[in-house]
């Protein structure tokens, strides 16, 4: 008898954490508390939901867990996303700083040389090409760096797409949204990085060295690759999340 009752005991309290998860998440999607809010102290927030501050830090602990908010002592409890901008992940074929990055995009800055190629590009290429266009993009939210991608594409890509060079905006445009339109298939690999702010080398992209490094292939046909990318992104920033399905 004395196990049951302590079962149905742990049980109410779970659910209760439970609860309060659920509400502050709903809260935190409707835009109650925006992206990059900080929520009410912890005490307030416990009164409001009417828990004790133990059960709240259940709630917010797993909050935490799943990249909903940042929990800073000393600091406070921060929105880092709201999750309702997940509508796919990396398994569609897209620009990946657009798909798991948690900040707003509002501004790219971009810089590119074009070199004769090494054994290096030529591997990642899978071919040899006699020229290669190396590409520095610098993601910014709000006027702050948050991600980094480095490109490495043949030079002939630009000419088969028409791509002028001394349009910057239309060679942006090309990069982050054309060529994933126009891609017969892309393949991805992540891995976890420590060299994301080096790799940026012009700005630094995150305090911390922890870094989803996402190496890209895009191919415009079915043989080799167009464009070959490598995406830095925060990991206190950012999600990597693939929705699966079953084949039909």
């Amino acid at each position: 008898m004395y196990n049951d009752e302590r079962l149905e005991i742990d049980r109410k309290r779970k659910l209760r954490y439970v609860t309060v998860y659920e509400n502050l998440y709903e809260l935190i999607k409707n835009g109650t508390y925006p992206l990059d809010s900080q929520l009410p102290p912890e005490n307030t927030l416990a009164k409001q939901m009417g828990v004790s501050r133990m059960t709240l830090r259940q709630a917010l602990q797993f909050l935490q867990d799943d990249g909903v908010i940042k929990i800073i002592k000393g600091k406070g409890n921060f929105v880092i996303s709201n999750s309702s901008k997940w509508t796919s992940g990396l398994e569609t074929i897209a620009n990946p700083i657009y798909t798991c990055l948690d900040a707003e995009v509002d501004e790219v800055e971009i810089d590119f040389h074009i070199e004769p190629s090494t054994e290096y590009t030529n591997e990642i290429l899978q071919r040899k090409v006699a020229v290669v266009v190396f590409i520095d993009r610098w993601y910014k939210s709000k006027g702050t760096p948050v991600a980094f991608t480095f490109s490495t594409m043949p030079v002939e890509v630009l000419t088969e797409k028409e791509i002028d060079l001394k349009d910057i905006e239309s060679f942006k445009t090309f990069l982050n949204e054309q060529i994933y339109r126009d891609a017969k298939h892309t393949k991805l690999q992540v891995q976890y990085s420590t060299v994301g702010n080096i790799s940026a080398i012009r700005y630094k992209i995150s305090e911390k060295d922890q870094f989803y490094l996402v190496q890209e292939e895009i191919y415009l046909d079915d043989k080799l690759p167009s464009l070959h990318n490598k995406h830095y992104l925060p990991i206190d920033k950012s999600h990597i999340e693939i929705n699966g399905v079953k084949n039909s």
